[in-house]
């Protein structure tokens, strides 16, 4: 035997042998599916043309669902960490925030864009007082106001709430936006902000007047120079209302280009923090502690927030597991009079009464389910087993 030619038939072998079953297993487990595009148009404002990056949250395209916005500055830079962090803390195991629409802004020039410019006095002296609306960051301002917001309000289902990151420079222009149009981005995330005594000194700005739903901002910054931030934390522990919910962390062993990645990710669950239910604690919960949530929330935020289907499903999975199963076939049937064309909502139900051994009600409930669904192949097996025994 020629040993070259065996071994080489070996190694063919084996070869085949580890690359086949990958193969076989990408084509049924193909990568997730990124939700992202890309917009080009020509901006009347900024008189050139502009890009957005938009991501849509998972089920965007499968639920009728509308989205709170998260506009990144730098998009180039942050885009795709944070539509991934997004939909990481949105996920079922998660819960950490709601599922968000993520536009990320991309830079033409964004020193230009991002500072600034004010007018001068007669006597050639700046007004820091006056920022020209027709360069530099007022301009900016405008394009965002002005053509960017409405035009992803008009063509995405989105929610009345957004939310503003911004790294470096960038924070310089989002204290302004807040000083500026305080209503416009009424959560913030900053990373490292440029901060100018102007921008201390115009707090107040957006601290006076009723705004309970303007109120959410947070701030990081890695292992670098802490002065001006330490000078924001100060202004605002003296001068922010009750209303006004704020925080801040210092990442010793991030410095200023990886800082964003971790306040991205610590300032969603900020701006969220009641959002969250641990679906594997053992609260007892019930519908109407539920719909109490779920009214604290909107009043927080400012619009109405209802409970999604599949977060009812969730809740009442979570209480069967810890067998309140009163809670359970409570929150399901909740969600099968919300959703009265849901298979998966009857489903749910039928297993619920299934377990209260409520065996007419189960019948009932997954015929209904196999009904909205013929291929639904676990109610048909739940009904063999209870109308048959098998």
């Amino acid at each position: 035997m020629n040993f070259s030619r065996y071994a080489f038939s070996l190694t063919v072998f084996l070869f085949l042998l580890l690359v086949v079953p990958f193969t076989s297993r990408a084509q049924t487990d193909p990568l997730p599916v990124r939700n992202d595009s890309a917009l080009y148009f020509s901006s009347k404002i900024m008189a050139e043309h502009r890009t957005l990056w938009v991501h849509v949250p998972p089920d965007y395209n499968t639920t009728p669902n509308a989205y709170p916005v998260l506009y990144l500055l730098d998009g180039d830079s942050h885009f795709d960490y944070g539509a991934r962090t997004s939909d990481f803390l949105a996920g079922y195991d998660r819960n950490r925030i709601p599922p968000m629409i993520v536009v990320g802004i991309v830079n033409v020039d964004r020193g230009r864009d991002f500072t600034p410019v004010f007018s001068k006095r007669s006597d050639g002296s700046l007004d820091s007082n006056k920022v020209l609306t027709d360069v530099g960051a007022g301009r900016f301002l405008r394009y965002l106001e002005d053509e960017v917001v409405p035009y992803i309000d008009s063509h995405y289902r989105v929610q009345p709430y957004r939310i503003l990151a911004a790294h470096s420079l960038g924070g310089l222009f989002a204290l302004y936006a807040k000083e500026t149009r305080p209503l416009l981005f009424p959560g913030m995330i900053l990373t490292s902000p440029v901060i100018s005594g102007q921008e201390l000194r115009n707090m107040q700005t957006f601290l006076t007047g009723d705004h309970p739903h303007n109120g959410k901002m947070f701030f990081g910054i890695g292992n670098e120079n802490t002065v001006k931030v330490d000078a924001l934390a100060a202004g605002l522990k003296r001068r922010a209302p009750d209303w006004f919910e704020w925080a801040n962390k210092k990442y010793d062993d991030e410095n200023h280009f990886t800082a964003p990645f971790k306040t991205l990710f610590d300032g969603l669950k900020f701006i969220y923090r009641d959002w969250f239910i641990d679906y594997y604690g053992d609260e007892n919960l019930t519908m109407q502690d539920i719909n109490n949530r779920f009214t604290r929330l909107s009043a927080e935020f400012g619009y109405t927030i209802n409970a999604s289907e599949d977060f009812l499903n969730n809740c009442g999975y979570y209480q069967l597991r810890l067998k309140h199963i009163d809670n359970a076939i409570g929150i399901f049937a909740e969600n099968v009079k919300r959703h009265p064309n849901s298979f998966n909502a009857y489903d749910s139900l039928g297993e619920a009464y299934m377990d209260a051994a409520n065996k007419q009600l189960a019948i009932l409930n997954y015929k209904k389910s196999v009904e909205l669904n013929p291929h639904n192949d676990n109610g048909k097996q739940m009904l063999e087993k209870l109308e048959h025994g098998k």
